[in-house]
């Protein structure tokens, strides 16, 4: 049977007053208790790969790059999401970047005359989209137009598949899904990796608890389309 679950589902939760606890909620609740993974790994991840061009792809409330290494005026921050209230929520908080929002599908390629850029972040992107990691590999195609020759693509997803579950983050898990919240009952490690392994020349996946973290590098391998140079 065809799935019903679309991209809008994950993101239809994201209400104003849940993004205001969603720091709490998620950054110090299910991520160091649940996850196992806690919040100061994605923070570092983004504080080692991110550029002072950087496009973020699914923004939450922008806690991550709320963190980041920059000062204002060093960095130029381009926001792209579905929900138009986490882009409202994080271009708020981060105005002292002035940060440029687009509301779109990361399913769909980006043609939205934004640039390119050095790095693209996708933290919690990858989980929130229907399908197994083939169908979210799209999204490391849709991002083509904002690549440029040597950009880093990096972020994190959670991981229902080989990896050690605790009776709560089975739990958890369970209930998140049936929510809608996350999509990826089956998603592992490996699977991320080979898709990653298809468009990118340079792969590393740490796997921390049940998160999964990523960084890849174009070029990309030859023999699939790719950035000009």
């Amino acid at each position: 049977m065809h799935s019903t679950i679309t991209t809008e589902d994950g993101a239809r939760i994201y209400h104003p007053l849940l993004l205001m606890a969603y720091d709490f909620l998620i950054m110090r609740v299910l991520a160091p208790y649940v996850w196992r993974c806690p919040a100061h790994h994605y923070t570092d991840l983004y504080r080692d790969c991110m550029s002072r061009r950087h496009a973020d792809i699914g923004v939450g409330t922008g806690y991550v790059l709320d963190r980041c290494a920059y000062a204002p005026g060093q960095v130029r921050i381009a926001l792209f999401d579905l929900q138009l209230n986490c882009l409202r929520f994080t271009a708020r908080r981060l105005a002292r970047f002035n940060p440029a929002p687009y509301q779109c599908d990361a399913m769909q390629p980006m043609r939205v005359g934004a640039g390119r850029f050095d790095s693209i972040g996708m933290g919690g992107l990858l989980h929130c989209i229907p399908g197994d990691m083939s169908v979210k590999g799209v999204v490391f195609d849709a991002i083509e137009p904002l690549l440029r020759p040597g950009t880093t693509v990096f972020g994190y997803t959670i991981l229902n598949q080989d990896v050690a579950k605790t009776w709560f983050s089975k739990s958890v898990y369970f209930i998140l899904h049936k929510l809608r919240v996350i999509n990826g009952p089956d998603d592992s490690a490996s699977q991320l990796e080979q898709e990653l392994k298809k468009r990118f020349g340079t792969v590393a996946v740490t796997v921390i608890g049940c998160v999964a973290l990523f960084v890849a590098a174009a070029p990309r391998v030859t023999g699939h389309h790719g950035v000009s140079e």
